[in-house]
Protein backbone atom coordinates (compact mmCIF):
# COMPACT_ATOMS: atom_id res chain seq x y z
CA UNK A 1 0.00 0.00 0.00
CA UNK A 2 1.41 3.88 -0.94
CA UNK A 3 2.37 6.17 2.01
CA UNK A 4 -0.80 8.11 0.62
CA UNK A 5 -3.35 5.78 0.40
CA UNK A 6 -2.14 5.07 4.06
CA UNK A 7 -2.08 8.62 4.82
CA UNK A 8 -5.98 8.13 3.33
CA UNK A 9 -7.00 5.94 5.36
CA UNK A 10 -5.36 7.81 8.45
CA UNK A 11 -7.38 11.15 7.91
CA UNK A 12 -10.69 9.18 7.43
CA UNK A 13 -10.33 7.45 10.49
CA UNK A 14 -9.04 10.59 12.75
CA UNK A 15 -13.01 12.08 11.34
CA UNK A 16 -14.32 8.84 12.38
CA UNK A 17 -12.66 8.73 15.98
CA UNK A 18 -13.95 12.20 16.75
CA UNK A 19 -17.19 11.96 15.30
CA UNK A 20 -17.79 8.61 17.71
CA UNK A 21 -16.40 10.85 20.96
CA UNK A 22 -19.14 13.48 19.74
CA UNK A 23 -22.03 11.17 18.64
CA UNK A 24 -21.45 8.56 21.28
CA UNK A 25 -22.75 10.20 23.75
CA UNK A 26 -26.20 10.70 22.43
CA UNK A 27 -26.00 6.96 22.96
CA UNK A 28 -25.25 6.13 26.55
CA UNK A 29 -27.22 9.46 27.57
CA UNK A 30 -30.05 6.85 29.45
CA UNK A 31 -27.31 4.64 31.18
CA UNK A 32 -25.40 7.77 32.55
CA UNK A 33 -28.59 8.75 34.13
CA UNK A 34 -29.45 6.09 36.09
CA UNK A 35 -25.93 5.74 37.05
CA UNK A 36 -25.29 9.34 38.78
CA UNK A 37 -29.05 10.32 38.85
CA UNK A 38 -29.49 13.05 37.17
CA UNK A 39 -32.58 13.25 34.53
CA UNK A 40 -32.43 13.38 30.54
CA UNK A 41 -33.33 17.00 29.91
CA UNK A 42 -30.06 18.08 32.41
CA UNK A 43 -27.86 15.30 30.59
CA UNK A 44 -28.90 17.25 27.65
CA UNK A 45 -26.92 20.20 28.21
CA UNK A 46 -24.02 17.60 27.78
CA UNK A 47 -24.38 18.02 23.76
CA UNK A 48 -25.49 21.43 24.22
CA UNK A 49 -22.79 22.57 25.73
CA UNK A 50 -19.89 20.12 23.84
CA UNK A 51 -21.66 22.19 20.47
CA UNK A 52 -20.87 25.77 21.48
CA UNK A 53 -17.48 25.20 22.52
CA UNK A 54 -17.17 22.85 19.13
CA UNK A 55 -17.81 25.99 17.53
CA UNK A 56 -16.15 28.65 19.41
CA UNK A 57 -13.28 26.92 20.01
CA UNK A 58 -12.50 25.43 16.27
CA UNK A 59 -11.61 29.07 14.44
CA UNK A 60 -9.43 30.21 17.87
CA UNK A 61 -7.38 27.08 18.43
CA UNK A 62 -7.27 26.37 14.74
CA UNK A 63 -5.22 30.06 14.10
CA UNK A 64 -2.56 29.11 16.79
CA UNK A 65 -0.83 27.66 13.05
CA UNK A 66 0.40 31.30 12.73
CA UNK A 67 2.85 30.15 15.56
CA UNK A 68 3.22 26.55 15.67
CA UNK A 69 3.81 24.06 12.75
CA UNK A 70 0.39 21.99 11.50
CA UNK A 71 2.14 18.45 12.69
CA UNK A 72 3.07 19.44 16.21
CA UNK A 73 -0.05 21.61 17.01
CA UNK A 74 -2.05 18.34 15.50
CA UNK A 75 -0.06 15.99 17.76
CA UNK A 76 -0.29 18.31 20.75
CA UNK A 77 -4.27 18.78 20.28
CA UNK A 78 -4.69 14.86 19.86
CA UNK A 79 -2.96 13.99 23.02
CA UNK A 80 -5.35 17.18 24.94
CA UNK A 81 -8.08 15.41 23.52
CA UNK A 82 -6.69 11.90 24.27
CA UNK A 83 -7.14 13.10 28.34
CA UNK A 84 -10.56 14.79 27.44
CA UNK A 85 -12.25 11.58 26.52
CA UNK A 86 -10.18 9.65 29.18
CA UNK A 87 -11.25 11.93 31.72
CA UNK A 88 -15.33 11.19 30.35
CA UNK A 89 -14.67 7.68 30.64
CA UNK A 90 -13.36 8.08 34.53
CA UNK A 91 -16.31 10.06 35.40
CA UNK A 92 -18.76 8.98 38.00
CA UNK A 93 -20.51 12.77 38.53
CA UNK A 94 -22.13 15.59 36.00
CA UNK A 95 -19.87 17.95 36.63
CA UNK A 96 -16.74 16.08 35.74
CA UNK A 97 -18.51 14.63 32.89
CA UNK A 98 -19.02 18.42 31.42
CA UNK A 99 -15.45 19.72 32.10
CA UNK A 100 -14.60 16.78 30.38
CA UNK A 101 -16.75 17.60 27.38
CA UNK A 102 -15.59 20.80 27.44
CA UNK A 103 -12.15 19.57 26.89
CA UNK A 104 -12.74 17.49 25.08
CA UNK A 105 -14.82 19.62 22.56
CA UNK A 106 -11.87 22.06 22.56
CA UNK A 107 -9.70 20.09 20.98
CA UNK A 108 -11.98 18.30 18.25
CA UNK A 109 -12.78 20.25 15.85
CA UNK A 110 -9.56 22.06 15.48
CA UNK A 111 -8.16 18.69 14.62
CA UNK A 112 -10.04 17.75 11.73
CA UNK A 113 -10.10 21.48 11.02
CA UNK A 114 -6.45 20.61 10.54
CA UNK A 115 -6.56 17.27 8.90
CA UNK A 116 -8.55 18.83 6.34
CA UNK A 117 -5.68 21.53 5.28
CA UNK A 118 -2.79 18.77 5.31
CA UNK A 119 -5.09 16.63 2.93
CA UNK A 120 -5.19 19.52 0.93
CA UNK A 121 -1.56 19.16 0.84
CA UNK A 122 -0.93 15.61 0.79
CA UNK A 123 -3.39 14.45 -2.19
CA UNK A 124 -3.03 14.49 -5.93
CA UNK A 125 -5.26 17.59 -7.43
CA UNK A 126 -7.16 14.76 -9.38
CA UNK A 127 -7.92 12.89 -5.79
CA UNK A 128 -7.94 16.10 -3.44
CA UNK A 129 -12.00 16.19 -3.22
CA UNK A 130 -12.12 12.55 -3.65
CA UNK A 131 -9.89 12.37 -0.26
CA UNK A 132 -12.24 15.57 1.47
CA UNK A 133 -15.42 14.00 0.77
CA UNK A 134 -14.71 10.57 2.41
CA UNK A 135 -13.17 12.46 5.28
CA UNK A 136 -16.60 13.95 5.67
CA UNK A 137 -17.65 10.68 5.20
CA UNK A 138 -15.93 9.88 8.12
CA UNK A 139 -18.55 11.60 10.08
CA UNK A 140 -21.31 9.11 8.76
CA UNK A 141 -20.04 5.86 9.34
CA UNK A 142 -19.18 6.79 13.43
CA UNK A 143 -22.97 7.05 13.01
CA UNK A 144 -23.22 3.88 11.18
CA UNK A 145 -20.28 1.92 13.14
CA UNK A 146 -19.57 3.59 16.19
CA UNK A 147 -22.76 5.01 17.32
CA UNK A 148 -24.45 1.53 17.36
CA UNK A 149 -21.55 -0.25 18.51
CA UNK A 150 -20.54 2.15 21.32
CA UNK A 151 -24.70 1.49 22.71
CA UNK A 152 -24.02 -2.30 22.89
CA UNK A 153 -20.98 -1.25 25.00
CA UNK A 154 -23.06 0.63 26.58
CA UNK A 155 -26.04 -1.56 27.59
CA UNK A 156 -23.96 -4.90 27.73
CA UNK A 157 -21.12 -3.47 29.82
CA UNK A 158 -21.01 -0.08 30.92
CA UNK A 159 -21.34 3.71 29.51
CA UNK A 160 -17.42 3.86 30.60
CA UNK A 161 -16.24 1.45 28.42
CA UNK A 162 -17.77 3.15 25.28
CA UNK A 163 -15.56 6.15 26.02
CA UNK A 164 -12.68 3.61 26.92
CA UNK A 165 -12.49 2.68 23.26
CA UNK A 166 -12.92 5.80 22.25
CA UNK A 167 -9.35 6.33 23.82
CA UNK A 168 -8.10 3.17 22.34
CA UNK A 169 -8.69 4.33 19.42
CA UNK A 170 -7.27 7.62 20.13
CA UNK A 171 -4.29 5.81 21.04
CA UNK A 172 -3.82 4.36 17.99
CA UNK A 173 -4.70 7.42 15.60
CA UNK A 174 -1.97 9.24 17.57
CA UNK A 175 0.99 6.87 16.74
CA UNK A 176 -0.24 6.76 13.29
CA UNK A 177 -0.29 10.16 12.46
CA UNK A 178 3.44 10.58 14.63
CA UNK A 179 4.42 8.25 11.70
CA UNK A 180 2.87 9.54 8.56
CA UNK A 181 1.58 13.38 9.12
CA UNK A 182 3.68 15.22 6.69
CA UNK A 183 6.10 18.00 8.41
CA UNK A 184 6.70 20.05 5.35
CA UNK A 185 3.46 21.54 4.40
CA UNK A 186 3.37 25.09 4.00
CA UNK A 187 3.05 27.68 7.31
CA UNK A 188 0.07 29.88 7.06
CA UNK A 189 0.47 33.56 6.75
CA UNK A 190 -0.01 35.66 9.73
CA UNK A 191 -3.04 38.19 10.01
CA UNK A 192 -4.68 39.90 11.83
CA UNK A 193 -7.74 38.33 13.05
CA UNK A 194 -10.22 41.13 11.71
CA UNK A 195 -8.86 40.12 8.13
CA UNK A 196 -9.49 36.21 8.95
CA UNK A 197 -13.01 36.91 9.77
CA UNK A 198 -13.48 39.60 7.32
CA UNK A 199 -15.50 36.58 5.03
CA UNK A 200 -18.30 37.18 7.77
CA UNK A 201 -18.95 40.61 6.45
CA UNK A 202 -20.59 39.30 3.75
CA UNK A 203 -25.00 39.15 3.96
CA UNK A 204 -24.81 35.59 1.91
CA UNK A 205 -22.25 34.11 4.13
CA UNK A 206 -24.41 35.10 7.25
CA UNK A 207 -28.02 34.25 5.84
CA UNK A 208 -26.08 30.52 4.99
CA UNK A 209 -24.64 30.08 8.86
CA UNK A 210 -27.73 31.17 10.24
CA UNK A 211 -29.95 28.84 7.98
CA UNK A 212 -27.20 25.84 9.02
CA UNK A 213 -27.40 26.80 12.62
CA UNK A 214 -30.92 26.65 12.86
CA UNK A 215 -31.24 23.40 11.08
CA UNK A 216 -28.64 21.94 12.83
CA UNK A 217 -30.16 23.02 16.25
CA UNK A 218 -33.06 21.16 15.04
CA UNK A 219 -31.75 18.36 14.53
CA UNK A 220 -29.55 18.00 17.12
CA UNK A 221 -32.39 18.35 19.32
CA UNK A 222 -34.06 15.14 18.66
CA UNK A 223 -30.61 13.27 17.62
CA UNK A 224 -29.79 13.93 21.75
CA UNK A 225 -32.82 11.79 23.11
CA UNK A 226 -32.80 9.42 20.07
CA UNK A 227 -32.30 5.93 21.96
CA UNK A 228 -34.96 7.18 24.31
CA UNK A 229 -37.26 8.32 21.26
CA UNK A 230 -36.72 5.00 19.76
CA UNK A 231 -37.32 3.02 23.04
CA UNK A 232 -39.89 4.76 25.07
CA UNK A 233 -41.76 6.71 22.75
CA UNK A 234 -41.80 5.19 19.93
CA UNK A 235 -42.40 1.69 21.90
CA UNK A 236 -39.62 -0.23 19.79
CA UNK A 237 -38.24 -3.03 21.31
CA UNK A 238 -34.20 -2.12 22.57
CA UNK A 239 -33.54 -5.68 20.36
CA UNK A 240 -34.35 -2.93 17.39
CA UNK A 241 -31.83 -0.06 18.16
CA UNK A 242 -28.80 -0.56 16.91
CA UNK A 243 -30.42 -1.90 13.59
CA UNK A 244 -32.59 1.36 13.51
CA UNK A 245 -29.37 2.97 14.59
CA UNK A 246 -28.24 1.80 11.83
CA UNK A 247 -30.15 2.83 9.58
CA UNK A 248 -30.03 6.30 10.84
CA UNK A 249 -26.52 6.53 9.54
CA UNK A 250 -27.08 5.23 6.13
CA UNK A 251 -29.77 8.03 5.80
CA UNK A 252 -27.17 10.14 7.03
CA UNK A 253 -24.77 8.76 4.30
CA UNK A 254 -27.25 9.03 1.41
CA UNK A 255 -27.90 12.27 2.19
CA UNK A 256 -23.81 13.48 2.17
CA UNK A 257 -24.08 11.51 -1.38
CA UNK A 258 -27.30 13.73 -2.07
CA UNK A 259 -25.71 16.99 -1.11
CA UNK A 260 -22.56 16.08 -3.62
CA UNK A 261 -24.85 15.36 -6.43
CA UNK A 262 -26.82 18.88 -5.97
CA UNK A 263 -23.57 20.45 -5.69
CA UNK A 264 -22.53 19.48 -8.80
CA UNK A 265 -25.76 20.23 -10.24
CA UNK A 266 -26.49 23.67 -9.44
CA UNK A 267 -24.23 24.39 -6.38
CA UNK A 268 -25.36 27.19 -4.18
CA UNK A 269 -28.57 27.92 -6.01
CA UNK A 270 -29.84 24.47 -4.69
CA UNK A 271 -29.47 25.63 -1.03
CA UNK A 272 -32.80 27.67 -0.63
CA UNK A 273 -34.72 24.01 -1.88
CA UNK A 274 -32.53 21.48 0.92
CA UNK A 275 -33.37 24.02 3.20
CA UNK A 276 -36.87 24.84 2.86
CA UNK A 277 -37.47 20.84 2.58
CA UNK A 278 -35.78 20.70 5.74
CA UNK A 279 -37.56 23.32 7.21
CA UNK A 280 -41.16 21.80 6.36
CA UNK A 281 -40.04 18.50 7.82
CA UNK A 282 -39.14 19.41 10.60
CA UNK A 283 -42.33 21.80 11.05
CA UNK A 284 -44.07 18.36 10.29
CA UNK A 285 -42.60 16.70 13.29
CA UNK A 286 -42.88 19.40 15.98
CA UNK A 287 -45.84 18.51 16.93
CA UNK A 288 -44.53 15.13 17.86
CA UNK A 289 -41.68 16.66 19.44
CA UNK A 290 -43.68 19.17 21.50
CA UNK A 291 -45.30 15.84 23.51
CA UNK A 292 -41.85 14.10 23.68
CA UNK A 293 -40.54 17.15 25.24
CA UNK A 294 -43.54 17.56 27.50
CA UNK A 295 -43.20 14.25 28.84
CA UNK A 296 -39.36 14.51 29.31
CA UNK A 297 -40.08 17.75 31.42
CA UNK A 298 -42.62 15.64 33.89
CA UNK A 299 -40.05 13.05 33.66
CA UNK A 300 -37.39 15.18 35.15
CA UNK A 301 -40.03 16.77 37.45
CA UNK A 302 -40.86 13.52 39.17
CA UNK A 303 -37.29 12.59 39.42
CA UNK A 304 -36.13 15.85 41.34
CA UNK A 305 -39.14 15.11 43.78
CA UNK A 306 -38.53 11.91 44.40
CA UNK A 307 -34.74 13.05 44.91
Amino acid sequence: MSRYKIQAFLFVFVAFMLSCNKYMIVGVLPDISREINASLSSLGYLVTVFALVYAVATPLVTSLTKYFKRHQLLFFLTGIFFIGNTWTALSYSYVSLLLSRILSATTAGAIISLILVIANFVAPLEKRASLLSWIFAGFSIASIIGLPIGTLISTTFSWHASFWMISLLTLVTFILLLAFVPRDTPQSQSSKGNKQFAILGNWHIQLTLLAIILVCAAQYTYYTYIRTLITDYMHFPKSWLNVLLLLLGLAFIAGNKTGGFLADHGGIKRLPLVFGIQTVLLFLLAPEFKNISNAIQVNSIKHILVL
